[in-house]
């Protein structure tokens, strides 16, 4: 370990040197986890990279094509069945006073049914309809949740990084009083303690720092895990990128916005339909059905000296009545439990709608709370420098002592980790006000990604 030695009198205060030494570890694990060819990242081209390398995002991407095929099986019901069938079979027959006599036989079916009436098959055709439409909703509702989890990894890479460098440059302060410290100390101006003092928030900040360079290489491998590519450096959040109120600035339109978009709103509408449509089927199922049903039927038959051929061919047309008379109760125990399956869909839509009119609500209240956490954070890093200069000035007449010095330089730095958590607070809490509101979209993303400039990742 290097360290850095200064004289206090008759004693040496070793003091680790691990700012460069912990810089340099970084960028050495930055860079290991990094391939040639590494590229600036930003917002937008790590919505490009997540939507095509991201394993998850795929999975739900063919998990709804896969879902989409099967809106067929539902109509299938109400379609023609055409059926082939051939057997060839050996038969052994007796004739009086003529003795056995074996034959073969070759027998061709075709069959086509086309159901005239079959109400519970319609009904479930209905259910068809409302599972596409509510396959297509869900889709959309995942799609925006892999938007807000592209933008989070996003921003949690923005937040380890600003950390670190506020860690750094705390340490870098706490280190050049300490080493103030130590002068005096020396020349007999402060005690012992003092020197201690700062000792102990030097070997505490170091700790942090430590803690800061993990989170952001956490973070860094979380985004290189979503994108499936190496990251070397990433663009920050411009200082001026705009905070402010969301438009339009009324609560009820937002509310009526995500009761007529929420795509939440709408897979809990069509589950609803789908009941609704489940219980109307099980309850046909007590109707009479009937069918028209064409079949040919064609038959060769010969014997082993081919003495007897003969062939027989048949067409026939014929509906078929069928009425269900008793079935051992199955039939009126699934319709009592479509019914309390519908009555449940129903429940859960005015759930989904209850819970998206409060969540709107809230971010709406959030998000406005954000803009003023915002300015607010600003005006105390202000009055935190002020303070840590009316500290220092004591400190220098004599009337603070060096704990005062270090708790300001602390609540400065606190003040500057605050107001950047609460502008990425801001953005990801305004994103979630529009998912909730069912207007996400990539547009967002790029809107704040104009807002995004280089800078090395470390």
């Amino acid at each position: 370990m290097v360290t850095q030695r200064f004289n206090c009198g008759n004693h040496h205060l070793m003091i680790p040197n691990t700012l460069k030494i912990s810089a340099l570890a970084l960028a050495l694990a930055i860079s290991s986890s990094s391939s040639f060819g590494a590229t600036l990242q930003d917002l937008s081209t790590t919505l490009k990279q997540a939507t095509k390398n991201d394993p998850q995002w795929a999975s739900t991407v063919h998990g709804y094509h896969a879902s989409k095929e099967s809106i067929g099986i539902f109509s299938a019901g109400l379609k023609p069945q055409v059926s082939l069938s051939a057997e060839v079979s050996r038969e052994n027959g007796y004739l009086n006073g003529s003795g056995e006599n074996r034959y073969n036989q070759e027998t061709y079916i075709a069959t086509v049914v086309q159901p005239l009436f079959r109400l519970d098959r319609w009904h479930n055709h209905q259910k068809g309809n409302a599972t596409e439409q509510r396959i297509d909703a869900g889709f959309i509702a995942n799609q925006q949740a892999f938007y807000m989890r592209v933008v989070k990894t996003y921003l949690d890479v923005l937040r380890s990084n600003e950390n670190l460098q506020f860690r750094n440059a705390e340490k870098a302060a706490i280190k050049r009083q300490l080493e103030q410290t130590v002068q005096r100390f020396n020349v007999g101006l402060i005690a012992n303690t003092d020197v201690q003092e700062a000792k102990a928030a030097y070997d505490i900040s170091s700790v942090q720092q430590i803690i800061a360079e993990q989170d952001l290489a956490l973070t860094l491998q979380n985004l290189e895990t979503l994108t499936g590519a190496p990251i070397e450096n990433v663009a920050s959040l411009q200082a001026n990128a705009p905070i402010t109120p969301p438009s339009p600035q009324d609560i009820t339109q937002w509310v009526e916005t995500a009761l007529t978009n929420s795509p939440v709103i709408a897979v809990a509408l069509h589950a609803k339909d789908i009941a609704q449509s489940e219980y109307k089927s099980k309850r046909a199922v007590h109707m009479p059905t009937l069918d028209l049903i064409g079949s040919y039927v064609a038959r060769d038959t010969s014997d082993e000296s081919d003495t007897s051929p003969g062939d027989l061919s048949s067409s026939s047309v014929s509906i078929k009545l069928e009425i269900p008379i008793y079935s051992g109760g199955s039939i009126s125990a699934e319709r009592r439990q479509a019914k309390q399956l519908q009555l449940q869909a129903e429940d859960n839509y005015n759930l989904r709608k209850r819970e998206v009119i409060q969540n709107t609500r809230n971010l709406y209240r959030v998000v406005n709370t954000d803009v003023a956490r915002v300015s607010a954070q600003n005006q105390s890093i202000h009055s935190a420098e002020e303070a840590l200069k009316a500290t220092e000035a004591g400190y220098d007449a004599g009337t603070r002592a060096i704990i005062d010095v270090l708790t300001a330089q602390q609540a400065l730095y606190g003040a500057k980790r605050d107001y950047a958590n609460a502008r990425y607070d801001y953005f990801f809490d305004f994103l979630q006000l529009k998912q909730t509101a069912g207007t996400l979209n990539s547009d967002d993303l790029a809107h704040i990604n104009q807002w995004l400039v280089p800078q090395t990742a470390q």
